[in-house]
């Protein structure tokens, strides 16, 4: 059986903190046993946590998202899964989660400054993964290139396409 990878992007870390919805585990319930963040991912949402602009709940979620990777990470490589944490979320954080997650290290593009949504589209046609996102424009994107997204549904679960 092939192992179902995906990767996540920056507006999807958002979605714990934004609506309270455990990604991590919504998306080994949908059968990925492992979550790719790309480095630049991580990068994009540690410069918005520390945005002076950003105010109230997007800089709260940020912050969430920034935290859980790193958690998660860190757990991933100590096998230890995180919970405690995680209480807030939908009650679900009390469920053990056994999907590995990662930081992909690659910069990508060769040639000058990649774009994220670029690097991401490239990074999921090379592992053939998946990619969760919230980005209307990305998801047409990767579904013109038959790359299956993830995406937030009804603001309490995340849904599969393609």
């Amino acid at each position: 059986m092939l192992r179902k990878e995906v990767i996540v992007d920056t507006n999807a870390l958002l979605i714990p903190g934004e609506f309270g919805v455990d990604i991590f585990y919504e998306l080994e319930m949908l059968g990925y046993e492992h979550i790719i963040v790309p480095k630049k991912v991580l990068n994009e949402l540690n410069k918005l946590k520390q945005r002076p602009d950003l105010k109230g709940k997007e800089k709260r979620a940020a912050k969430i998202g920034y935290s859980l990777v790193l958690k998660y990470v860190h757990a991933s490589a100590s096998r230890q899964m995180p919970g405690k944490h995680l209480q807030g979320l939908r009650g679900r954080g009390a469920e053990p989660h056994r999907c590995k997650v990662t930081i992909n290290e690659e910069e990508g593009g060769g040639e000058g400054e990649i774009d994220t949504d670029e690097w991401i589209a490239e990074l999921a046609l090379k592992k053939k993964a998946a990619v969760l996102t919230n980005d209307e424009k990305l998801r047409r994107q990767l579904s013109k290139a038959g790359i299956a997204t993830v995406y937030l549904r009804g603001k309490n679960r995340l849904e599969e396409n393609g």
